[in-house]
């Protein structure tokens, strides 16, 4: 089976295609790809996609034409796991002081931060959020992109910090990191 694990930061998964856009001492894809870029993959090429924070990584008018493309190098029905920092969520927890401020200004868009790995910030891998991510905004695009059979799996994954992976169905996700602030979607690419 071919999966792919796209944006993988210094997150590589073992048994999964790792893609980024850049090479670091700390980030090793398998696959160097390029931004605004088809991924080159042949069309219906993989089983399951997993999007773990990436897609707020993406600037947001180019986000449907990425979300286009992971449908185009996935099978018909396959299987997506999109992962993410939900800043509405986050705000409601900063508000009830389940979360510091600073945790509300690492999930916001922040354009002024440069992108490239920033030392010292080991909660952060350096790439900026070039917009506000959030659950509800994150299924819209999805529903409008035509995939189905979507579930929010938030509740469901382990809120492990230092991220176990998640079985599902016979898939061990490569999540990450998954803490309170996230979002989770798991969803069918439609079929064509």
């Amino acid at each position: 089976m071919n999966f792919l694990n796209a944006g993988c930061g210094t997150h590589y998964a073992k048994g999964w295609v790792n893609t980024d856009t850049w090479v670091t001492e700390d980030t090793k894809p398998d696959v160097r790809v390029e931004p605004g870029k088809p991924y080159p993959f042949d069309d219906n090429h993989f089983d399951a996609v997993f999007l773990g924070h990436v897609l707020e990584h993406i600037p947001w008018r180019e986000v449907p034409a990425f979300i286009e493309d992971m449908k185009r190098v996935a099978k018909p029905g396959s299987p997506f796991l999109v992962c993410g920092p939900d800043v509405r969520r986050t705000i409601k927890r900063w508000a009830q002081g389940q979360e510091p401020w600073e945790m509300v200004l690492s999930v916001m868009e922040h354009l002024d931060v440069e992108d490239h790995n920033v030392p010292g910030l080991e909660w952060w891998d350096g790439a900026h959020h070039h917009w506000n991510c959030h659950h509800d905004r994150v299924w819209k695009l999805l529903s409008t992109a035509g995939f189905v059979e979507m579930q929010d799996v938030f509740d469901v994954i382990p809120k492990n910090p230092l991220g176990s992976g998640w079985n599902n169905d016979g898939i061990k996700w490569p999540v990450v990191g998954h803490w309170h602030w996230h979002f989770a979607i798991l969803c069918k690419s439609p079929s064509r």
